[in-house]
């Protein structure tokens, strides 16, 4: 028998990441509901609620998130996450997908279907930069176990934004183009 260990490239990178992880103390200290507090959200666990009651955001003063207590943590944290999410963008606040005033000037611009569509990711962007700060760790790797294209579609909706937003700007553009061109080919009477 060959009792020598094998060299994993895998392994040799875990042990390297948590070395780093651990000298740094990367990890945050204040939880996602902690983070709601300090931002004015305090979060509210409602006694009496329907079964299928996951949670709201009161928008009259004094602000608040009401979370249904008995769902998981890592459903818990998201819908936080989500909500504080849903605040900063209403804030227009710049994020990894809305980082720019052109591409805010393009959301505001856009046609309403294409809006929703990229208020949506933009603030399941935020959300998962949020669980991925200030979420524990039980809590993250149940959030990204419940579902893996979470994991994978939070990287890419910078770019399917930007090209969303690029591929409008130029039919703005080119709009505006013909327009002056054929107002100039109009003879004057």
């Amino acid at each position: 028998m060959n009792n020598q260990t094998k060299f994993s490239i895998r392994g040799s990178i875990h042990k390297a990441v948590a070395a780093i992880r651990k000298g740094l103390n990367i990890r945050s200290q204040i939880s996602v509901a902690e983070l709601a507090k300090r931002i004015g959200l305090p979060v509210v666990y409602p006694q009496h609620k329907p079964a299928n009651f996951t949670g709201y955001l009161w928008p009259d003063e004094p602000h608040f998130i009401a979370v249904n207590s008995d769902l998981p943590a890592h459903e818990q944290s998201l819908f936080i996450a989500r909500q504080i999410a849903f605040c900063a963008q209403q804030k227009r606040s710049n994020s990894l997908v809305l980082d720019q005033p052109w591409k805010w000037a393009m959301l505001d611009a856009a046609p309403e279907e294409l809006r929703e569509k990229i208020c949506r990711m933009d603030e399941e962007s935020r959300a998962h930069c949020i669980m991925l700060i200030h979420a524990n760790r039980d809590e993250f790797r149940a959030y990204i176990k419940a579902d893996y294209r979470r994991f994978y579609g939070g990287g890419f909706s910078p770019n399917v934004v930007a090209f969303h937003l690029f591929k409008l700007r130029v039919e703005i553009g080119l709009v505006k183009y013909l327009r002056k061109f054929l107002m100039a080919e109009q003879p004057t009477a």
